[in-house]
């Protein structure tokens, strides 16, 4: 069994949006201690972790208003727009679980444990993706909705 990883990072609540591995996304941040969680994250190592609120009219979410399985991200871009709300671009890094909520007053961070994802090695697995690929590949070519 291999030791998981725990990090302590910025953690930025999102409202009615998930972010999953390898996802690229932008978001416009306004809550002021989202916007300290992301310079936060842009003085250290760029590392944010994303996790959906459970009430999306939650202005100053907790620890219990928040999933506890969210996503390790990467910022990879941050533009502060003039009206003070920062566009930025994110990139989904692991799925991650938080193991302990910190509130900084400016902002919040998290001590998460990082999953990583197992590649399925089982034979039937791999038949299963090879012919759904295909099926989705015939689905393309017929179909008026999906452009190549």
């Amino acid at each position: 069994m291999t030791k998981k990883e725990e990090i302590i990072v910025p953690l930025l609540p999102l409202r009615g949006l998930l972010v999953y591995p390898t996802m690229v996304l932008h978001l416009d941040v306004g809550r002021e201690k989202s916007v300290q969680a992301l310079e936060k994250a842009m003085v250290d190592d760029h590392l944010i972790f994303l996790t959906t609120q459970k009430d999306m009219s939650i202005d100053d979410p907790s620890e219990d208003d928040l999933y506890h399985m969210g996503t390790l991200t990467k910022v990879k871009q941050m533009l502060k727009l003039p009206n003070g709300t920062i566009r930025v671009l994110v990139e989904g890094l692991k799925r991650a679980e938080v193991m302990e909520f910190y509130d900084e007053d400016e902002y919040y961070s998290v001590n998460v444990e990082v999953h990583e994802d197992p590649e399925s090695k089982d034979v039937e697995d791999q038949a299963l993706m090879r012919t759904m690929l295909e099926y989705f590949e015939q689905y393309i070519k017929v179909s008026k909705k999906v452009s190549a």
